[in-house]
C-alpha cells in the first residue's frame, strides 16, 4: 500500500499547520504533531473536524491573526472554521472552482480567484446565527479575461489586492473599492502562480511564474524592479538527472524539456528573505532581500524528492513532497521536510524535530498514489494537454 502526499502545507501565525490530502486535512501545532483532522479513525485526543465537502482540496489560507481557517474544494465548497474550536463558521457554495483564497486584513470577508477570472468576496459570519449556511449571493469584486491563479493583500496603511493570472499578468487593485486598478505588473512571458508580500517591506510584491523567473515590483506603480532567471541556479538539476520533467508534458510547447515552472513564493518575514519551489525539481531555492529593497543571489538547498508546496513558520521552513515514483510505498518515500533559517547570513539547517513529526503522520492509504499533474497543462492556453473530459468541468 501507498499512502497520498501532503500536497499544500498552509502555517498560520500562531504555529499551527495545515497540511491536505486528498479531500482531507490535518491540522498540526509547532512541533507537527496532529491536533485536529477531518480523517476518520484517528486518536481521540485529536479534534475531528467536519469535512469541507466534496472533492479534493484546492487552497486554504488563514486570516492574519490565525483565528479563522478557509478551506475550498474542486467541487466548489468554500468553508470557514474558527480554530479555538474547529467549529463551521460558515459554508458557501462558489459560483465556479475556486484556485486560491485570501482574507482581508481585517479578516471580515474572504475572498475567492476562480477558474474563470472573477473574484468574489464572502463575510466571515453567516448571517442567520442558527444555521453556518449562508444565503446572501457572493458579492463580486474584480475580473480578469483569464484563470486566477493566486489571490494576496499587501501590507501597510493602504491595503491592495493583488492577483495573477494564467495570461502573464499582475494585477494590483485598491481594497474594498476594486474597481480602481492602482497598476499592472506586466513582464512574465508565461502564467504566474505564485504572489508573496512582505510586512517589513511593504512597498514589493514578488511573483513566480511557468517562464520560469521571480519578479519583484513595486506595489504602487506595477514596475518591475528586477528579475532572477531560476535556470542560474536550478539547471545542473537537469544535467546530473535530478530534475525528473518529462518532454511529453511540453511537447505542444517547445522541444525542449527544462523548464522551471514555479509552484509557490512565500516570505520569509524573520529572516528577510523569500523561498522557492518550483515543479519537479528536487531544490529549494532561497532569496535574500537586501537593503534597497534588491533581491540577493539565489542559492539552493537540496531536498530528498520533488516538492509539493512549501510554507514558512516563523524561521522555519516546511516542504513537502511529491512522491518520486508514484505508488511508491510510503515508507520508501518522506512526506516532507523542516528547515530552520538562523542567523545573519541566513543559515539553513534541517530541523530534525519537526522533521520527523512531519514523517511519522498517516495520511489516507491508497493502491496506488496518482502522478501529480504538471502546472503547465492547464497553463497551457490552447488547453492542449488537458486530460479528456476537462474541458467540460466547472
Amino acid at each position: 500500500m501507498a499512502c497520498l502526499p501532503f500536497l499544500l502545507v498552509e502555517p498560520s501565525t500562531t504555529g499551527l499547520i495545515v497540511l491536505t490530502f486528498g479531500d482531507n486535512f490535518h491540522v498540526a501545532d509547532c512541533t507537527g504533531i496532529v491536533i485536529a483532522s477531518t480523517s476518520d479513525g484517528l486518536d481521540s485526543d485529536i479534534a475531528k473536524i467536519d469535512s469541507p465537502g466534496k472533492g479534493s482540496i484546492g487552497a486554504v489560507t488563514f486570516t492574519r491573526d490565525g483565528s479563522l481557517l478557509a478551506v475550498c474544494t474542486s467541487e466548489k465548497s468554500v468553508t470557514i472554521y474558527a480554530t479555538n474550536s474547529w467549529d463551521v463558521v460558515c459554508t458557501r457554495t462558489a459560483e465556479k472552482r475556486v484556485n486560491a483564497l485570501a482574507f482581508d486584513p481585517q479578516g471580515e470577508y474572504l475572498l475567492t480567484a476562480d477558474k474563470s477570472g472573477d473574484v468574489y468576496k464572502i463575510p466571515t459570519t453567516a448571517e442567520d446565527s442558527s444555521s453556518t449556511q449562508t444565503k446572501e449571493k457572493p458579492e463580486p469584486l474584480l475580473g480578469h479575461v483569464s484563470i486566477l491563479c493566486d489571490i494576496k493583500f499587501s501590507y501597510g496603511t493602504r491595503p491592495y489586492v493583488l492577483t495573477c493570472d494564467r495570461d502573464e499578468k499582475l494585477r494590483i487593485s485598491r481594497y474594498p473599492n476594486t474597481y480602481n486598478i492602482e497598476a499592472f505588473g506586466l513582464g512574465h512571458k508565461e502564467f504566474v502562480t505564485s504572489i508573496a508580500t512582505m510586512q517589513v517591506e511593504p512597498s514589493i510584491a514578488v511573483t513566480g511564474s511557468g517562464d520560469g523567473t521571480v519578479r519583484m515590483w513595486e506595489i504602487t506603480s506595477g514596475r518591475l524592479l528586477q528579475t532572477v532567471q531560476l535556470q542560474d541556479v536550478l539547471a545542473k538539476y537537469y544535467s546530473d538527472g535530478r530534475a525528473v520533467c518529462g518532454k511529453d508534458t511540453f511537447e505542444d510547447r517547445t522541444t525542449s524539456t527544462e523548464r522551471y515552472g514555479v509552484l509557490r513564493v512565500r516570505a520569509v518575514e524573520s529572516q528577510r528573505l523569500f523561498v522557492v519551489v518550483v515543479e519537479r525539481i528536487s531544490a529549494l531555492v532561497v532569496i535574500p532581500l537586501i537593503d534597497g529593497p534588491t533581491l540577493g543571489n539565489a542559492k539552493t538547498i537540496d531536498i530528498a524528492s520533488p516538492p509539493t508546496d512549501v510554507g514558512v513558520l516563523d524561521n522555519r521552513i516546511i516542504v513537502t513532497y511529491a512522491p518520486t515514483t508514484p505508488g511508491t510505498p510510503s515508507s520508501e518515500n518522506d512526506l516532507a521536510i523542516a528547515l530552520t533559517c538562523s542567523g545573519s547570513d541566513n543559515n539553513i539547517a534541517v530541523d530534525t524535530i519537526l522533521t520527523n513529526a512531519l514523517n511519522s503522520i498517516v495520511t489516507t492509504e491508497v493502491d496506488s498514489v496518482p502522478e501529480i499533474s504538471s502546472i503547465f497543462v492547464w497553463g497551457n492556453k490552447m488547453y492542449l494537454e488537458r486530460p479528456k473530459g476537462e474541458e467540460d468541468e466547472e
